[in-house]
């Protein structure tokens, strides 16, 4: 009997801890994307997102001998695509989904510690670094990529090979 007290003990705590943690307000998700500048950061990688869109199309085309029409229809398109890339990017449209996503994330009390955190020196800090922080792991993930790719082309042939050399009638 003093096994199943105790079960009970720690059930209802567990459940009251549950309970007692506030959700999160709006006012205070939208204080916490005021401080992070997460407007600008957001516009930030909308541009980058803009200019790798312009660079992989741009690479795509290198190679093909264009006439002028469908140099001008190409454009056309390039043009289409990024303004349809910087419409679903736009801060207006993304931040109710950045508010959702904190909403179910973090309680009211989390957030509270996230303002303290980057109201500080060290918060701004890590704000105004981030960006950089950022970058330079996207290029070393690049770089990190790289190196795979001759592995994953080797890898592809060989699949290939040992496809090729299994005889049709055997679905080994």
């Amino acid at each position: 009997m003093k096994l199943k007290s105790i079960f009970v003990c720690i059930v209802a705590w567990l459940m009251l801890g549950a309970a007692s943690a506030a959700p999160a307000t709006d006012a205070a998700i939208e204080e916490l994307l005021q401080v992070t500048h997460a407007e600008s950061m957001q516009n930030g990688v909308k541009a980058r997102l803009e200019q790798g869109l312009h660079t992989v199309l741009t690479e795509a085309m290198a190679q093909e001998k264009l006439t002028l029409n469908q140099q001008r229809a190409f454009d056309q398109y390039a043009a289409k695509a990024a303004k349809l890339l910087g419409e679903e990017m736009d801060w207006l449209k993304m931040k109710p989904q950045f508010v959702q996503i904190y909403r179910e994330t973090f309680t009211q009390e989390e957030l509270e510690g996230l303002l303290a955190f980057y109201r500080s020196p060290v918060g701004q800090a890590t704000i105004e670094k981030m960006p950089q922080v950022m970058q330079k792991s996207m290029e070393l993930s690049e770089r990190q990529l790289s190196g795979l790719m001759p592995k994953f082309l080797a890898a592809m042939k060989e699949a290939v090979a040992e496809a090729e050399a299994t005889p049709k009638g055997n679905p080994e």
